[in-house]
């Protein structure tokens, strides 16, 4: 345990008065009005002050447990308790290719050999799509990540969308795989994670897509950012958690609003801050590892953690040392699906000799986390 009950309820607390007194802007029509209807206060146009007792009822009305499906419709992950589950990351912007150790821009046929090789490794549970393919048009990327995906493993997906008409497009394919509309969303195998740009400005893309997967009752993670302290958060631990907590449970009560008992992953993340020589985000700093899932929780919402990742730009023994790290502390955390496994260079870089090398690492702390069952047979006092 990172966090005492009376320290989780502190923080819990900083969140409600966040969400009352500070408010958060929703940049949607449609997310204004149904916060206005359920008694929230609205200021300057777009400002959500939302009441306790509306989060309140959103954290009883949220499933305390989502089941993950297999695209041949088997049962594949069950988002409860303290389990982990592990799976790469999505949207990197180079690789460093397995065959000539160099560092390029990565294709799609990258994309297609990288989630074929997560499919053969048993101890990834889930997939993402690694990479962002440089040679196909921007307006066509999502929507070859996802039909990548689909056509090279049959375990499940998380897929990742900028705007909502890719959305869409990904759940009619995922729709037709699953053998309709129905089918897929009482045994769903992917899961769309949205990114807000900011925790207390939530973007109109994210909002939409939020109401539109609410709606048609499918699960998703809604995060803030986690490696933004000092930027859109306090730079003290504390009120960087209090208020990206803020962030998320005034999505869940609008995921609420638009139908109640919808699924929603919690953001578990963790990660420091920025290089403020480059401003990227460093996943794999220990400060605030184990907190959120503490938060996660302390509400039982079924949590979204990252593991397996390093600053290092080479495969080398620091990135074994910190995928290691940053694996064992989520999993010990209680951290449920452990993503971004394999990233490298601060999230900007990936590698398939990584990826198995992490694939390793899992093999070993699922051994590791396994209970011991002592009975007579396992004492084994005959043969002493």
């Amino acid at each position: 345990r990172r966090l005492t009950k009376s320290q989780l309820r502190q923080i819990h607390y900083a969140s409600l008065e966040i969400l009352e007194y500070t408010g958060i802007r929703f940049q949607d029509e449609e997310a204004v009005a149904l916060f206005r209807k359920c008694g929230a206060e609205v200021t300057d146009g777009n400002r959500i002050h939302l009441p306790t007792m509306r989060v309140e009822w959103a954290l009883r009305a949220a499933p305390k447990q989502i089941i993950l499906y297999d695209q041949r419709g088997r049962p594949s992950i069950r988002l409860s308790g303290r389990k982990s589950y592990y799976g790469n990351g999505s949207d990197l912007l180079n690789i460093i290719d397995h065959k000539t150790d160099e560092r390029r821009l990565p294709l799609l046929e990258d994309i297609r050999q990288f989630v074929g090789l997560l499919n053969a490794l048993p101890n990834y549970d889930f997939v993402m799509s690694g990479f962002i393919p440089s040679d196909l048009p921007q307006k066509k990327v999502e929507t070859a990540q996802m039909m990548a995906m689909l056509e090279n493993t049959d375990k499940p997906i998380i897929y990742v969308t900028t705007n909502v008409p890719d959305t869409k497009r990904d759940v009619a394919m995922a729709e037709a795989v699953a053998g309709g509309e129905a089918t897929f969303r009482r045994q769903p195998f992917a899961v769309c994670y949205i990114n807000i740009t900011n925790p207390l400005r939530h973007n109109p893309e994210s909002i939409q897509k939020l109401l539109y997967l609410s709606g048609k009752g499918l699960p998703f993670v809604y995060r803030p950012s986690i490696v933004t302290r000092g930027l859109s958060t306090p730079i003290t631990v504390p009120g960087f958690l209090a208020v990206n907590n803020a962030a998320f449970l005034a999505g869940l009560v609008l995921s609420q609003l638009k139908k109640e008992g919808a699924p929603i992953i919690q953001d578990s993340c963790a990660g420091g801050t920025f290089d403020m020589k480059t401003s990227v985000g460093l996943h794999s700093a220990p400060e605030v590892r184990g907190f959120n899932e503490e938060l996660a929780h302390f509400y039982g919402i079924p949590c979204f953690g990252i593991g397996g990742t390093s600053a290092s730009k080479a495969v080398d023994q620091q990135a074994a040392l910190e995928s290691a790290l940053t694996l064992i502390t989520s999993t010990l955390a209680g951290a449920q699906l452990i993503h971004d496994v394999g990233y490298m260079d601060s999230g900007t870089t990936g590698s398939l000799n990584q990826a198995v090398i992490c694939h390793e690492i899992i093999a070993w702390i699922k051994k590791y986390m396994e209970g011991l069952v002592i009975d007579e047979e396992s004492l084994a006092l005959d043969v002493i």
